[in-house]
């Protein structure tokens, strides 16, 4: 029986205006990512009261996937999501990962 708090992944969840899924793909294809899987979204709030609320602008077409990736890459593609492809914008995305502590395949 193996340590199921000892495997040693993430899942790294990011959404995006859907124009960024082929420089994503990419990113994370480059970082070992495995499991990625690709949904197309619209966003399903109002868009005048959202961006009344925080003001901005909403883009409703988004590219939501969701990827296993090592503990040691998750950090990495957090900081390269936040800065080289400005997801410290409003607009431009958003990601975080979450603990994988079982997996069973």
């Amino acid at each position: 029986m193996s340590d199921i708090h000892s495997i040693g992944l993430q899942q790294l969840i990011v959404i995006a205006p859907k124009k960024k899924k082929d420089k994503l793909l990419t990113l994370l294809n480059e970082h070992g990512a495995h499991s990625i899987e690709i949904v197309y979204a619209h966003g399903s709030a109002n868009p005048s009261a959202l961006a009344a609320a925080f003001g901005f602008e909403v883009e409703l077409k988004k590219v939501f996937i969701s990827c296993l990736v090592k503990n040691s890459d998750a950090s990495q593609l957090i900081d390269i999501l936040y800065e080289e492809y400005d997801f410290k914008k409003p607009n431009t995305g958003i990601a975080f990962t979450i603990p994988v502590e079982g997996l069973a395949f």
